[in-house]
């Protein structure tokens, strides 16, 4: 019996302490979308015979602690812009834009600032086509499931919560679903599509859907 009070007291001890632990929120910001429309613009200039502008982007995301050492966080993100790529006396105009979901789970190994993060998500792509390479303007957009991982540090500014600065960056990976816009792209081209087609995954693999990303959040610790 004294055994089983005592083991009956240490798990009430530990149920309490869950729930007084008064687990921490963080709301941020992230600007990593608006660096990932100059990286793209940047990209395009580098391209023979491409041209691109520097799009908008942003990205919120909520975050609560579930002990010192691990958390849930949620992360929405938009990213759009337009470019364009040229081929002979053809040419290709592409506006295009995401809209993206995410599930991260946090691993905090000291209980401190440093975290790795690992994400699963969802995102769908969205494309306007137009221009003399195409035959007719068209438009189309595909869904992806994005799998991800980053390293991060999460700075407080403040002993019992405040403003926060949240550098991290990561490689974020997508599996698309449906037709492809490979696919697309070279039924509405008549001439070799083989540049245009290069020039699109460039768009869909390095910059809207997978590839690396750098983070610079800001935002509120509670």
């Amino acid at each position: 019996m004294k055994k089983k009070g005592i083991l009956v007291l240490t798990l009430v001890v530990f149920i309490a302490g869950i729930a007084f632990a008064q687990p921490k929120n963080t709301i941020t910001v992230d600007v990593g979308p608006l660096i990932a429309g100059a990286t793209f613009g940047m990209m395009a200039d580098r391209l023979n015979n491409a041209s691109g502008t520097s799009g908008f982007g942003i990205a919120g995301q909520f975050e609560r602690g579930l002990s010192p050492m691990l958390s849930l966080a949620g992360r929405f993100a938009y990213l759009g812009m337009g470019g364009g790529y040229t081929k002979d006396d053809d040419n290709m105009d592409i506006d295009i834009s995401s809209w993206s979901a995410e599930a991260n789970l946090r691993f905090y190994p000291f209980a401190q600032t440093f975290f790795l993060n690992g994400m699963v998500g969802f995102t769908n792509l969205a494309a306007d086509f137009s221009g003399s390479a195409v035959d007719n303007s068209f438009s189309g957009s595909r869904n992806y499931v994005k799998f991800g991982a980053k390293v991060g540090w999460r700075f407080v500014f403040g002993r019992e919560g405040g403003f926060v600065f949240e550098p991290s960056f990561g490689y974020v990976s997508g599996i698309g679903l449906g037709n492809s816009f490979e696919s697309r792209i070279k039924a509405n081209i008549e001439e070799d599509a083989g540049d245009f087609v290069d020039f699109f995954n460039i768009l869909e693999q390095f910059i809207f859907v997978g590839g690396p990303r750098i983070s610079l959040a800001f935002g509120w610790n509670f």
